[in-house]
């Protein structure tokens, strides 16, 4: 935790000190009461129908992204006919009857994939005979025994409780013993209109289609909420970018802070402004944009790159896409030629997030398009 005493008030009395050091003692009891739960044991068949009815939405928007594969799902419904100990999951409570998953996605979305037919059993070892097996080609007296004996313990966080310690639980219970990132930490953190906006319009599919996502499941810029942290650079700098002088993290973060509660107008231009953009990009640079040209082999890297995204976005702000469009063959043919620029090619390889770097590539970008694209 960082310190943020101010050495100019070190010196306090001893009724002081004493006063802070039971302020902690009392939150921490008073936060307890406040923290209401419910503690229910259920079958797999119960769990998956609460699922199928809706009744637990597995798609809260502070979850992540990722999601096991076959194997692992497997792996647990092989726990479970071991009667191996599987860890219980938090629900929130969002209002009497309707909770989200705090933690235990994965769990409750193989358990309900599985009673559903959708996961065919792979790779298990204890219960090999069932391998390649859907649950509706179990034997009769299988099937029954899979949807009753197996439990697993669900804690429910009350609606009652106090918001603060309720968040509080939501991001320590979603770090787990899982590294996040840094948007996917932004996600659990800040959430609130401007989180809902990016996780949203980071779907759009001319987005997917430009950073090359085909299939979520695969894709790790996907999985990673790599595509919503491209949308929230954009928001940060896109009016910014030529006097940026901070680090890039830090600034991404202090916007979420300041701006966590943006007005809907704000957000429905922000939105637009992006949408906009993202067309000028396809207009350019077509099926080459974010992506790095090699001279020495003469051909397209097909890798998205973060830098590439902040030099065609901010270059291509405020222009038209009509007219970069009529231009595309000889914007991509300037673009190849900035390669050979060692400055340029440093400017998106090396050190790529130092202010002077950033404001480098863009302006070696903007001038090659203002030609073609004008302002509005």
């Amino acid at each position: 935790m960082s310190d943020n005493t101010d050495h100019r008030d070190i010196e306090e009395t001893d009724e002081l000190l004493e006063a802070e050091e039971a302020a902690p003692v009392k939150f921490w009891e008073e936060k307890q009461r406040e923290l209401l739960t419910s503690v229910v044991d259920y079958n797999l068949s119960t769990l998956s129908d609460l699922v199928k009815a809706k009744t637990i939405d597995l798609q809260p928007k502070y979850q992540r992204r990722f999601r096991w594969d076959d194997d692992r799902q497997s792996k647990l419904i092989e726990s479970f006919l071991m009667n191996v100990p599987v860890p219980p999951v938090f629900l929130n409570e969002d209002k009497y009857g309707q909770y989200s998953v705090i933690d235990g996605k994965q769990r409750l979305t193989a358990i309900h994939d599985f009673m559903m037919g959708r996961l065919r059993l792979r790779n298990l070892e204890v219960f090999a005979d069932i391998n390649n097996r859907r649950f509706d080609e179990l034997p009769p007296d299988f099937q029954a025994v899979i949807k009753t004996r197996p439990t697993i313990r669900v804690i429910i966080v009350l609606r009652q409780s106090d918001q603060d310690i309720k968040f509080e639980v939501f991001k320590r219970l979603n770090t787990g013993g899982v590294r996040l990132n840094a948007q996917e930490i932004r996600n659990s953190t800040y959430p609130g209109p401007l989180n809902d906006m990016l996780l949203d319009t980071s779907e759009h599919p001319l987005f997917h289609k430009l950073l090359g996502i085909k299939s979520k499941a695969e894709s790790a810029i996907y999985q990673e909420m790599r595509d919503v942290e491209f949308l929230l650079r954009f928001c940060v700098f896109k009016d910014t970018w030529h006097s940026f002088t901070s680090r890039l993290q830090s600034a991404l973060d202090e916007y979420m802070v300041v701006n966590q509660r943006m007005p809907s107008k704000k957000l429905d231009r922000l939105k637009q402004d992006f949408l906009n953009t993202l067309a000028c990009v396809e207009a350019a640079f077509g099926d080459h944009a974010f992506q790095r040209w090699q001279p020495a082999k003469k051909q397209w890297r097909r890798q998205v790159l973060a830098s590439l995204f902040d030099a065609q976005m901010f270059a291509c702000y405020g222009l038209k896409d009509d007219k970069l469009r009529r231009k595309q063959d000889d914007i991509i043919a300037g673009f190849t030629h900035l390669f050979e620029d060692h400055d340029f090619q440093q400017s998106i390889t090396t050190g790529t997030n130092t202010p002077n770097l950033f404001q480098y590539r863009v302006t070696k970008v903007r001038a090659l398009l203002l030609p073609f694209g004008g302002d509005k």
